[in-house]
């Protein structure tokens, strides 16, 4: 494990990362244990929102997801070396490897957000993130993992971005923070530059939902409810 160091002099760039986003504002976002069978919910949800069913970002039972993420199968396997998952061990910030199969064993409804280090790509999906919070579904119920990709990141910005990653997480340590320095997801995950992807993962692991880039107001609605059913 290695410590993150804290940049002495807070650089002026047009970044708000983290500031200007609920989904790095508030621990409350966090997730929930599945107690119905995922192909039931989704068909529930799919009667509320019929046309949204099959398509990319919204599968119907049987249907697929963006890309490599394909619905009801686990997510291709996520390891990341440089950069890592921030964390707190004895009131110190360390950054240590992370792999997605962690989302296997938590036994909680997940919402997985890989987006990339700029203001254009966190403001993608802020109406997702609010419209998540003001469910104020608690952290014993749902799990969130933000992964922040830096290879979009002008290099001089980085510093900054880690800074911000680092005092949300002693704030919000419900919230799972990992650093992608690499962006290896991209490749990995199908991911797309400059974008905002939201992942909606089942109790085990599985992938209910995915959508690379901005959710739609229907689209914000059916993933919403999709994880209202999920919890009960």
């Amino acid at each position: 494990m290695c410590s993150v160091r804290r940049p002495s002099v807070v650089l002026a760039v047009p970044l708000t990362l983290l500031l200007q986003s609920a989904v790095f504002a508030n621990e409350r976002q966090n997730t929930g244990v599945m107690e119905l069978e995922m192909g039931q919910e989704v068909s529930r949800v799919s009667q509320h929102h019929p046309e949204l069913e099959g398509q990319n970002g919204y599968p119907g039972v049987g249907g697929k997801a963006d890309g490599s993420l394909k619905h009801g199968q686990s997510l291709p396997v996520l390891d990341i070396e440089a950069g890592g998952e921030i964390s707190v061990s004895e009131n110190k910030i360390v950054q240590k490897p992370w792999s997605s199969k962690s989302f296997e064993s938590k036994g909680k409804v997940q919402v997985v957000q890989y987006v990339a280090a700029s203001r254009g790509a966190v403001r993608q999906n802020k109406p997702f993130t609010d419209a998540l919070l003001e469910k104020q579904i608690s952290s014993e119920k749902l799990d969130a993992t933000v992964i922040v990709n830096m290879a979009d990141t002008m290099a001089f910005a980085k510093g900054y971005v880690a800074n911000k990653l680092v005092k949300n997480k002693i704030k919000r340590q419900a919230v799972n923070f990992v650093i992608d320095d690499d962006g290896v997801g991209l490749q990995r995950w199908g991911m797309k530059h400059q974008s905002f992807a939201i992942i909606v993962l089942d109790a085990s692991g599985k992938v209910l939902f995915a959508k690379d880039g901005p959710l739609s107001e229907n689209e914000i609605e059916y993933a919403i409810k999709l994880i209202e059913n999920q919890i009960i």
